[in-house]
């Protein structure tokens, strides 16, 4: 019998994953990936850019190879996961972000929707603990502080929607989460 390439991807991510707990809340980290792959898969997303969002932080945070992604679930999913993560951890934070912002600005639609749920499902997440713990305690638990954050995120989302709709409802989300987080001053 074969096995059901998403529920088998819940299985992988779920085991890379296993002891790792969110930045923030007390919360294991599964749930940041399976929420980005629910987003995808409930706005249309094809399986292989489903399964890609599941699997999106397994390269970049566990010993986990994309030689390992590729053996598992295929080339188009290995070149999604690849858009999604960070090359080289060993940079500054700063010059990560930077490389996410250009790599993403001319990478596939999948590759920019799985990107996009990774950032509404960290604001979405950001934006509850500021309600629950208050602006600093929130901001305070991240690696730079809001106007650095501003620009990150609002960054990524600029080159999401390069040479794309804007109006795809993953983009307008992200655009909403934005909004609700770094108002206009």
């Amino acid at each position: 019998m074969q096995k059901d390439r998403i529920e088998y991807a819940i299985y992988y991510a779920t085991k890379a994953h296993k002891g790792q707990k969110r930045k923030i809340e007390d919360v294991d980290m599964i749930f940041h990936p399976y929420t980005v792959g629910m987003l995808l898969q409930r706005n249309g997303c094809d399986e292989d850019v489903v399964i890609a969002g599941l699997l999106h932080d397994v390269v970049e945070d566990t010993p986990h190879e994309f030689e390992d992604i590729e053996k598992e679930f295929g080339k188009t999913v290995r070149d999604y996961v690849y858009d999604a993560s960070e090359p080289d951890k060993s940079l500054e934070w700063e010059e990560r972000k930077k490389h996410t912002i250009e790599h993403i600005k001319n990478a596939p639609l999948g590759s920019k929707l799985i990107v996009a749920c990774d950032k509404i499902s960290n604001l979405e997440d950001l934006y509850e603990c500021i309600e629950k713990y208050g602006e600093e305690e929130s901001w305070g638990a991240l690696k730079r502080g809001k106007e650095i954050q501003r620009w990150y995120y609002c960054s990524v989302y600029e080159s999401c929607i390069y040479g794309q709709d804007k109006s795809h409802p993953i983009f307008q989300r992200y655009k909403r989460i934005l909004d609700k987080l770094f108002p206009e001053e």
